[in-house]
């Protein structure tokens, strides 16, 4: 079924949907560049992906597309399964458009129209029009993680994913030697680091980047059947606690619930802990869901953030979280994901050596990632403030603070 609607040859910029959005706007294709491919570059480029998650298949997706193979790593027989749901902000849903996904995407989502903010008894304190501030870049979706596995590992052949374990990588200026746990060996112009927060590629090639920070909360992640009968993203903010909501399918929920706690008591909580008592303070639509948890799976994870001073050391280049993992304030992991890989492989295929193409890319991505992560910040610092004080600011300014998170990210990349 997925198939049917994914052409691994799509232009880069989607299917009839999305070009009919993109004649309306230029803020709708995030991939036009003037600059031509270079041949030189393109001549037997031995490239690696290290990580088939979001950022893995994207990344191998995005070099498809213009002209480059790849071979993709994955240490994990179960890559597709982890996590849960994932919102999808109008410039996520532009880089799928990029990679020729759009069509299948609005088949296999949910749309969100809303972002409506409530205090712990349920009572409105802001709703955000998410349609009419992102209506000029793409609609924001919500979906299955899983489904998005899905939709991009469709256009991965069989023979381009080896299941084996990275253990070292040997990194100079002209190419990488990379050693596998089964006593493999493989030379490469170029290694891709895609493998998540917990990147071994970045420990290898980046020993003295300093490893994710804790940012003070763990979260619990499941998906239930919609019975609260939830039509768009909706979050409950209590007193060092919040509960949010959106569907991701006419029948489906997913559910993201995260808690305060000191670092040195996090070892009390686990995907097992019962959350009925932790959020008992909150009443409202969303408590039917928290009853449904105890029969769901569970993904249960500390919030860190990982914030580096270079994302390429020689032929060496992290993307996604493995370069600039950040907690979900601002629901960019999958969109910062994709969007690098959109820009490394522009970079890569209309520069004229590998060193010049990484160069680029670094020189675009730093300053859109380190914006995210300073929002993200001021996001969570604000839910931290005083309960009378943060719902008076969501209540009166709530809107004018999204747009001034959001208004940067609608510009192309």
């Amino acid at each position: 079924m997925l198939g049917d609607l994914v052409n691994p040859k799509a232009d880069r910029c989607g299917g009839p949907a999305y070009r009919k959005w993109r004649r309306a706007s230029p803020h709708r294709c995030s991939s036009d560049r003037t600059r031509q491919p270079s041949q030189e570059v393109k001549t037997d480029m031995r490239i690696l992906i290290v990580g088939a998650g979001i950022a893995g298949l994207a990344m191998h997706r995005a070099l498809s597309q213009r002209g480059l193979r790849a071979t993709i790593v994955e240490r994990s027989n179960f890559a597709g399964v982890g996590g849960a749901g994932l919102f999808l902000p109008g410039n996520a849903v532009r880089a799928l458009g990029d990679l020729g996904l759009l069509d299948a995407l609005m088949e296999h989502s949910h749309p969100i129209t809303h972002q409506r903010f409530c205090d712990e008894n349920g009572r409105p304190l802001n709703v955000v029009d998410t349609k009419g501030f992102w209506g000029d870049v793409a609609p924001c979706r919500s979906m299955k993680r899983s489904t998005l596995w899905d939709l991009l590992k469709l256009a991965v052949g069989p023979d381009d994913i080896e299941y084996r374990r990275v253990v070292d990588v040997r990194n100079d200026r002209e190419r990488c030697r990379v050693f596998f746990h089964d006593g493999g060996v493989g030379e490469y112009d170029l290694v891709i680091g895609a493998d998540g927060v917990r990147s071994s590629v970045r420990d290898i090639a980046f020993p003295d980047t300093p490893p994710p920070v804790y940012v003070g909360n763990v979260c619990w992640r499941f998906l239930v059947p919609n019975t609260c009968g939830i039509e768009d993203w909706t979050v409950m903010l209590a007193a060092n606690r919040s509960l949010l909501g959106k569907p991701v399918s006419p029948s489906e929920l997913y559910v993201y619930a995260d808690l305060t706690v000191d670092e040195m008591n996090v070892e009390c909580y686990s995907a097992m802990t019962s959350l009925e008592p932790l959020f008992e303070d909150i009443a409202g639509p969303l408590v039917p869901a928290l009853k449904l948890a105890a029969s769901a799976n569970v993904h249960f994870s500390e919030l860190v953030r990982l914030q580096m001073t270079a994302l390429h050391r020689d032929r060496v280049v992290l993307v996604g979280d493995a370069a600039h993992a950040s907690p979900p304030s601002m629901a960019q992991g999958a969109g910062m994901a994709l969007e690098d890989a959109i820009v490394l492989a522009r970079e890569l295929a209309t520069a004229d050596s590998i060193p010049t193409g990484l160069a680029r890319y670094e020189a675009l991505r730093k300053p859109r990632i380190a914006w995210v992560h300073r929002q993200g910040f001021a996001r969570d610092k604000m839910r931290r403030l005083p309960r009378v004080l943060r719902n008076a600011l969501l209540r009166f300014a709530g809107q004018r603070l999204y747009e001034r998170a959001y208004r940067p990210l609608k510009e192309p990349i």
